[in-house]
């Protein structure tokens, strides 16, 4: 980005004359959507014109996405490189809007360009459902702060949350828990879902719905991609297909079915996933009747993008996790001399690898169809490749564990592959990620340590939140986060237990395709809930997609990063840091709350001396507030720190509160 600042301010009071003509009906009705919450008039007096032109974008601002923003006394000039770049320069006019003071613009130039082709975040509507109104809530802050991928996370061991025709079971049974011990009706109750229906963990989509999330997200510039999580976290579809088995036979349709049947009857595999459920969890790969199955979602969700207007451009196989988790990592006996190997008293003779006792399986690796049961899982995601290619769809992407038995991108048959990365840095992430770079795959950088939303935001037990990849992630730490050299990061964070790691580059690789967000929904029951575990985090997660900083160090081949080194600048860390704080602190965080976001605010800090008390807050601007009663509030201000008794209640405006003690610390 490069930026020009001018003199003055121009005054937008009597709003900004934005030409509707120049865009469609759906885009301009987002744009006027989010004018209207920060209050812009778009049918205005200061003249706004628009041009797009291509050929006067070179080097690194010849890409989809670039724009030149000029704001001067006698009006405002856009150029876009395209439509999507146009939209962006009106969205960088909507972010220097400060909606709480008096309406003005600063006099500027701009020229800026996306960091990545993929800036995104994915939800997880599956574990727990998540309402239609707050995935619009989710694409309208994701257009404001130009992020454009949202991936929908449909399926998983604990629902399926999206109408497909011709097969009922899904939604009927599969969207659904509640208490039957036969699960012909529902799946059991799991993650805090009750004994009726009536519960976070049921729910799904409609084919209108879809077609809808898919529309709205086409008028904010953003690519809905659906992830059918397979072949494990696939126990809400086998469980749905048994059920549909069971109807069907009853009827004396046996060939019928069969037609989508999920798992082998003769396996005897005895697996234990790593969310703790057996062999039904994985869909069988060595099944004609499972090829088919996958081959009619595909069809169904293509046709669906295809009546939005949007055709389907990116199918995510999921793939992760495709083991016994009895076998290799985990189960360790925290007692043992060797707690690398050693599993307890767990019998690890009578542990199988997934699909080890399947008939059908064996067939294939008898013939050498598939050289081992491990690379199963690899040798159907190659076959749901050759699938989504026969459905023109040109990106096949998934996490990158679940093709960690192909050789590279060419075992594949779209024109594009794409693999969210998801190592920890400190287990070897920071290294390990460019060679998936280097065997031909569009990477998107997803680390659990730094850009999964479901850890808490501090190490505290009121906050929500897993902790196995980290013990907190806060907005400043996605903020100091180095998508493209993550061997820094290891000079500037931790690892789960608080000690220094080393990041290292061990290899020469290309540039990573993209950036994602995380946000699995096990512990996330509420849609306020989720509102709050991503919000304002994601407005970081924006930042780092849409620009690279001054302080993010270049990645190099050999160059070692750890708590000892000094390598990277942390005066100018710092700086920027708290430039985008202030941002946040006064103006962002008013515009999520004008739109209905139940976004957290940080816990205040706070210290008694001498009988004074003062306060700060990570995002200066926010309004902080004492009570020495805890029922009447009073506006602190650090112009002048009020005496205060023993003992004094504080919070942030709608944040929770605490106490903070006179006492003399130790």
């Amino acid at each position: 980005m490069f930026i020009e600042d001018g003199k003055g301010t121009v005054s937008i009071v009597n709003g900004i004359a934005l030409p509707y003509n120049f865009f469609n009906e759906q885009l301009f009705s987002a744009i006027k959507k989010r004018a209207d919450i920060i209050n812009v008039n778009l049918n205005g007096v200061l003249p706004v014109t628009i041009t797009i032109s291509p050929n006067d974008f070179t080097g690194n601002l010849h890409k989809s996405g670039s724009y030149t923003l000029s704001i001067q006394n006698d009006g405002i000039e856009i150029k876009g490189f395209d439509n999507t770049g146009v939209f962006y320069a009106v969205q960088s006019i909507f972010s220097l809007v400060d909606s709480q003071q008096a309406l003005s613009l600063p006099q500027l130039n701009i020229k800026d360009a996306p960091r990545f082709d993929y800036r995104g975040i994915m939800i997880d509507v599956a574990r727990n459902f998540r309402s239609k109104n707050i995935i619009f809530t989710t694409l309208d802050q994701m257009a404001a702060y130009k992020m454009n991928k949202l991936h929908l996370h449909l399926t998983d061991d604990e629902g399926w949350r999206l109408e497909i025709s011709g097969l009922p079971e899904l939604t009927n049974v599969g969207s659904n828990r509640c208490f039957d011990l036969n699960e012909t009706n529902c799946l059991l109750p799991q993650l805090g879902s009750g004994p009726t229906k009536n519960n976070a963990g049921s729910g799904f989509f409609s084919r209108e719905d879809y077609i809808d999330i898919l529309k709205y997200a086409k008028a904010r510039n953003i690519e809905v991609i659906p992830e059918i999580d397979m072949p494990a976290h696939s126990r809400s579809a086998v469980i749905s297909m048994e059920a549909r088995f069971k109807r069907l036979m009853g009827e004396g349709k046996t060939v019928e079915a069969n037609e989508y049947r999920l798992l082998d009857p003769e396996d005897t595999s005895n697996v234990t996933t790593v969310q703790f459920y057996d062999k039904q969890s994985f869909i069988n790969p060595c099944l004609e009747s499972s090829t088919h199955f996958v081959n009619k979602v595909i069809s169904e969700v293509a046709a669906m993008h295809t009546e939005a207007g949007v055709p389907l451009t990116t199918w995510h196989f999921g793939g992760d996790e495709a083991k016994n988790i009895k076998l290799g990592a985990g189960f360790q006996d925290i007692n043992a001399e060797n707690k690398v190997n050693s599993k307890g008293t767990i019998d690890l003779s009578a542990q199988d690898i997934p699909f080890s006792k399947s008939p059908q399986c064996k067939i294939l690796i008898d013939k050498g169809i598939v050289n081992s049961f491990e690379s199963l899982p690899n040798y159907f995601a190659e076959k749901v490749s050759n699938l989504v290619a026969d459905e023109n769809i040109p990106t096949f992407q998934a996490w990158q564990d679940g093709l960690k038995h192909s050789k590279n991108a060419d075992d594949f048959a779209t024109t594009n592959k794409r693999v969210n990365f998801w190592d920890p840095l400190f287990w070897g992430g920071a290294s390990s990620v460019y060679e998936w770079s280097n065997k031909g795959y569009q990477v998107i950088i997803s680390n659990p340590d730094y850009l999964y939303m479901d850890m808490p935001y501090e190490v505290d037990p009121k906050e929500r939140g897993y902790y196995w990849a980290t013990r907190a992630i806060d907005t400043r730490k996605i903020f100091t986060f180095t998508p493209e050299n993550l061997p820094q990061n290891a000079e500037t964070s931790v690892d789960r237990d608080g000690n220094s790691f080393i990041g290292k580059g061990e290899v020469n690789a290309k540039p990573f395709y993209g950036l994602s967000a995380q946000l699995w929904s096990e512990t996330v029951r509420t849609d306020k809930q989720y509102e709050y575990m991503i919000f304002p985090r994601l407005l970081a997660v924006a930042e780092r997609a849409w620009h690279r900083a001054e302080w993010e160090n270049d990645y190099k081949e050999g160059l070692e990063y750890s708590q000892e080194t000094n390598l990277v600048d942390k005066e100018v860390l710092l700086r920027d840091w708290r430039r985008f704080s202030n941002i946040l602190g006064q103006r962002e965080l008013a515009k999520l709350e004008q739109s209905g976001v139940n976004y957290r605010l940080p816990i205040p800090g706070a210290k008694i001396e001498n009988g004074k008390l003062m306060m700060n807050i990570q995002f200066p601007g926010v309004n902080l507030q004492y009570s020495e009663d805890g029922e009447h509030w009073i506006n602190y201000s650090d112009i002048q720190s009020p005496n205060v008794s023993a003992e004094v209640f504080i919070r942030a405006r709608s944040s929770r509160i605490t106490k903070v003690s006179n006492r003399p610390s130790k």
